[in-house]
């Protein structure tokens, strides 16, 4: 009986510990790309995969935290160096027909109009976004930019076909490298 309650105590406090860890990822682009698998960068507020174009006067490698009660994602810098002093809540605009740029705010009070920061979730490493009582969707869009490989991610609101917007799906799971062999 003795030899029983450490191993309790200690299986108890492990699986509280384990309960009340944050889950941080990161995010990859598959779909129709030049290449499928790739990362997704922050750039000026803005979500890119591929990497951040080198127009932008703020380009961060981030990590996302799935926060408050598990529907809002919060990015976080992948490198302590140089210190990044914002963590930006990602948003989404569910404007009816609207396919806008993923972004990210430091301020939920300004959002733009139509947009929402709540409601993104993982299943199975897939991300979503489910609004209120409607059904789950997967709505995202790589749209090239002027550099190679270098893509800015859409909100497809409208769930249109668009000529040079590419249907894409984010998820947790990275890409398999092979080496040489």
């Amino acid at each position: 009986m003795f030899c029983r309650i450490p191993f309790i105590v200690v299986f108890a406090a492990c699986v509280s510990s384990a309960v009340s860890e944050t889950l941080e990822f990161n995010l990859f682009a598959y779909g129709k790309l030049a290449s499928s698998g790739l990362q997704l960068f922050y750039g000026d507020g803005q979500a890119y995969v591929g990497g951040a174009p080198s127009f932008v006067k703020e380009s961060v490698n981030i990590s996302l935290v799935m926060v408050e009660g598990g529907d809002k994602f919060v990015a976080r810098a992948n490198t302590t160096s140089p210190a990044w002093p914002t963590e930006p809540t990602m948003y989404v605009d569910l404007t009816e027909g609207a396919a806008i740029s993923v972004g990210f705010t430091t301020d939920n009070k300004t959002l733009p109009d139509g947009a929402t920061s709540v409601g993104f979730g993982l299943y199975g490493g897939w991300v979503f976004h489910k609004q209120d009582d409607a059904d789950i969707e997967m709505k995202f869009l790589a749209t090239p930019t002027n550099e190679t490989g270098i893509y800015l991610v859409k909100w497809n609101a409208a769930s249109t076909k668009t000529r040079d917007a590419i249907p894409i799906s984010l998820r947790t799971q990275a890409p398999v490298v092979f080496g040489d062999k």
